[in-house]
């Protein structure tokens, strides 16, 4: 049960985060029509700015969980690397225990409240004079922020695994 319940949330975090990786393209075609519509034809858009924040922000928040899922989130590795993979395991999982899951509990409460509030006014961006929808953007932010969790709930385990087993876990790559 446990082993089907992580790979599937690895590959939904693998998916997601792959999907995401495509909005940068999309962004930068994006950026480069704008400035050459700013630059050369002197024609600035109004939708540009809101358009790159939503892009950007999407495959931000999409890519964290594939980030967690590769180990590849920023750790200052002086002792790390040195350590044991069990001594490994057991720094990892004191950081999920003391930052990640606190964060991530926080995140998902004012970022769900963050949401429905929107909806709820139906809220457009005031950021520039094009004033698109807003709501259906930050809806991204609960549900990124739990998959995110339940990434970390994986890692976690993989963590827990690995320190009973000497370190010595498949599952469980740092």
């Amino acid at each position: 049960m446990w082993s089907s319940l992580s790979k599937f949330i690895d590959r939904l975090s693998k998916w997601i985060g792959k999907a995401s990786a495509w909005l940068i393209p999309i962004l930068i075609a994006e950026l480069v029509y704008d400035t050459i519509a700013r630059y050369l034809f002197n024609a600035p858009t109004e939708w540009s700015y809101d358009i790159s924040y939503m892009l950007y922000g999407a495959a931000f928040m999409g890519g964290a969980s594939y980030t967690l899922l590769l180990d590849e989130h920023v750790r200052i590795e002086v002792i790390y690397e040195k350590a044991s993979r069990r001594s490994r395991a057991i720094i990892d999982a004191i950081g999920y225990v003391v930052f990640f899951f606190p964060s991530m509990g926080a995140l998902l409460y004012f970022g769900a409240e963050f949401t429905i509030k929107s909806w709820k006014m139906l809220e457009t961006s005031g950021e520039s004079m094009w004033s698109p929808p807003i709501y259906p953007f930050k809806t991204i932010i609960p549900i990124t922020v739990l998959l995110l969790t339940l990434q970390g709930i994986v890692q976690f385990v993989r963590c827990l695994i690995s320190i009973r087993k000497g370190g010595k876990s498949l599952d469980y790559q740092p």
